[in-house]
Parts: C-alpha cells; sequence; structure tokens
C-alpha cells in the first residue's frame, strides 16, 4: 500500500472536481436505498481481524481517570446527570464507570444524539426496549446541531419531570437545579448545552465551545443557565472512554464515527472494517458511490485501487531523487469511503444492528 510518508513534497490531488460531482450524484441514490439491490454478494471473511502490530487498545487514554475524579467532585452539587451518546452506536461504547460512579447516585436521562443519521423509525423502540430492560428510565432522541424544536421540547419535558418529582437530598433548600452532562467525546454534549440555551432562553450565542473533532472539551466547565422557571443550569463536562481492554469491533466503531482522535487511528483498518461491516449487512450502496465497476468486494485493496481508477484519483509525488511520479490516491480513497459514512451517504448508519438482532432473537 502506498503510504504518504515516503514523499519528500506535500501531495497534491488529481481529479478531485470529478469525484466530487460524482459523489453528490450517487450519495442520494444511497441515502434512498436504492442501490442496495442487484448484486451478487462477495464472499465474506469469516470476522475481522488487524495485524497484530496494531495495539487498538492505545486509542484510549489513561489520563481521562482524571476528569473523571472532577466529575465525582462536582456530583453532590447535582440533581441530575444527562449522558449523551450517539445514535448510530445506541448500544457500543456508553461508559461503564458512568454508571457506577453517576447514575448510582443521581437520577439519569439517557439522549441519543445526531439520530438524524439513522432510520429512526426502524430502530427507535428496538433501541428502547434494550436499554429500559437495564434499567434506564428516560430516552432523548436528539439532532442538536440542527436544534430540533420537538426534540427540545421533550428533553426539556424530561429533564422538569425528573428535577420536580425526584428526591434532592442535600439540595432541598436550594432554588435553583444543577445538571451535568456527560459522556464519550464528540456526542455532542456542547451542542447540546447550546440547544437547549437557545430553545429555552432563545440566546443564539454559544456558551461553550463546539468543534468537529473530539476533545474540544478538555476541562469540567462553570455552569451555564439554561432555563429561567425554574432556574436551571448544565455543567459541560470532557469526553471520557473507559481506559480498558475492548474488543476491535467496538473500537472500530467508535473510530468510525468519530468518536476517537483521528490522529490514534489508521484510517486504512477503519475503512477495512467499514467495508466488512457493509458487506456482512447486506449494503451494497457502497458500489455506486464508490463507482465500482465489478460490483461489492471484501478486499479493501482491491475495492480502493478500483475507486481510484474509477474516479481518477490520483496523487503527484516528488521522489528522493527529484523524479515526478503519479500514484493512485489509496489514503486518499480510504479517506473518502470513511467520511462519506460520517456525513451520513449510507441509507442505514446503525452501527449495532447485529447486537440489537442477536438480542431481539
Amino acid at each position: 500500500m502506498f503510504s504518504r510518508r515516503n514523499l519528500s513534497l506535500k501531495i497534491c490531488r488529481i481529479g478531485s472536481r470529478f469525484c466530487t460531482t460524482n459523489l453528490q450524484c450517487s450519495s442520494s441514490e444511497a441515502v434512498q436505498g436504492k442501490a442496495t439491490t442487484s448484486y451478487t454478494p462477495p464472499v465474506l471473511r469469516p470476522d475481522f481481524t488487524i495485524p497484530t502490530k496494531l495495539d487498538y487498545r492505545q486509542w484510549f487514554p489513561m489520563h481521562m481517570r482524571v476528569q473523571m475524579m472532577k466529575m465525582e467532585g462536582k456530583l453532590r452539587a447535582m440533581d441530575l446527570i444527562i449522558e449523551v451518546h450517539d445514535a448510530r452506536i445506541p448500544i457500543t461504547g456508553r461508559n461503564d464507570n458512568f454508571q457506577k460512579s453517576l447514575y448510582s447516585i443521581r437520577p439519569h436521562i439517557l439522549v441519543l444524539n445526531k439520530m438524524d443519521l439513522i432510520p429512526l423509525k426502524k430502530y427507535k423502540q428496538q433501541v428502547e426496549d434494550f436499554h429500559y430492560e437495564r434499567g434506564i428510565k428516560k430516552i432523548i432522541w436528539t439532532d442538536c446541531k440542527a436544534r430540533t424544536k420537538n426534540a427540545m421540547d421533550d428533553l426539556k419535558a424530561a429533564m422538569l419531570e425528573v428535577l420536580t418529582t425526584e428526591p434532592r437530598y442535600n439540595r432541598e433548600q436550594k432554588a435553583e437545579y444543577q445538571v451535568m452532562v456527560v459522556g464519550i467525546p464528540n456526542v455532542g454534549k456542547s451542542s447540546l448545552v447550546n440547544a437547549l440555551r437557545f430553545s429555552a432562553l432563545g440566546i443564539q450565542k454559544k456558551a461553550v465551545a463546539v468543534g468537529a473533532r473530539p476533545g474540544m472539551t478538555v476541562r469540567v466547565q462553570n455552569k451555564v443557565r439554561i432555563m429561567d422557571i425554574p432556574p436551571v443550569y448544565m455543567t459541560d463536562t470532557p469526553g471520557v472512554l473507559t481506559p480498558t481492554y475492548r474488543n476491535i469491533h467496538e473500537a472500530m466503531k467508535l473510530a468510525l464515527c468519530d468518536l476517537i482522535l483521528q490522529t490514534q487511528t489508521n484510517i486504512y483498518y477503519l475503512a477495512d472494517y467499514l467495508l466488512y461491516w457493509l458487506n456482512k449487512t447486506r449494503n451494497y450502496s457502497y458500489v455506486k458511490l464508490l463507482n465500482l465497476p465489478d460490483g461489492p468486494s471484501d478486499d479493501i485493496a482491491l475495492a480502493l485501487k478500483k475507486a481510484c481508477i474509477a474516479n481518477d484519483w490520483r496523487i503527484s509525488a516528488r521522489l528522493p531523487g527529484g523524479q515526478v511520479e503519479d500514484r493512485w490516491d489509496i489514503d486518499g480513497a480510504a479517506e473518502r469511503f470513511v467520511q462519506l459514512y460520517r456525513e451520513g451517504n449510507f441509507h442505514d448508519a446503525c452501527l449495532d444492528k447485529d447486537i440489537l438482532k442477536q438480542w431481539s432473537m
């Protein structure tokens, strides 16, 4: 596989205009679910594996324990914990330590954000039943970037019900209510704070910074007023992953959803896992999205090379001797493939459908 590390000069891409036009045309077909028919399924590998030298356990930083301790230190001042998680992985990746250290002490609402990226009618009831069976009492679905009014109204109503009916213990004499927002990185915690503030108070200006990459919030924040009647304050917190051994499927799902810093991961193996998962779930919409001439494939190296040829994705590089050479942009093709998933170009992006299917049997 070609590696950019061999280049002595910055890579320039060729054929990007052709690529963009093609992907936009094919994307609408994939979202509507029209790109998965009339293909011969490829021969599937029995399971997904990666080279033993790639230690994905290093993707989960140990230093997050410090932030967890700070959250625990603020718990006495809190009336409610809101956990935000990515709706594309409604089961996978939730931090077990939150349950032990936070939810067992204070009331808890689970918010599944980015609901616009999955077919909600297909999964909503099944996901809720899965979590209700495990003791979660309230689940709200949101799209915080879009600040969907109905979702924000549902969340405000759920919060007020819990805040006004659950015991407050040491906080009975306090006039204001305090809410802590927790979750793993990049699931939309800060966006939720801003969306609630806008919905309840009409304030457009962001109270907390948001970004498209994990790790934008690096410490427990000061409280932000999000409601006037009754007075409710919300505290944003950094994303905290469980710093324990995880299986390869869980790690890859988190990375595909961009919940782990990309500098910690390997884009080629993410693309390979995406290909494996799409084939396993018989979703062949990637064939049209990548313009693959020969249909589905379970060979990522072959699929990326054919995508490069079909779309004329090349890189121009200056070699050590000064010679300039064009090569197929394999790494760029892998990045495009993964980005197609992250931007919601596949008609069903729920990565936990296998878990839900096994649970419902």
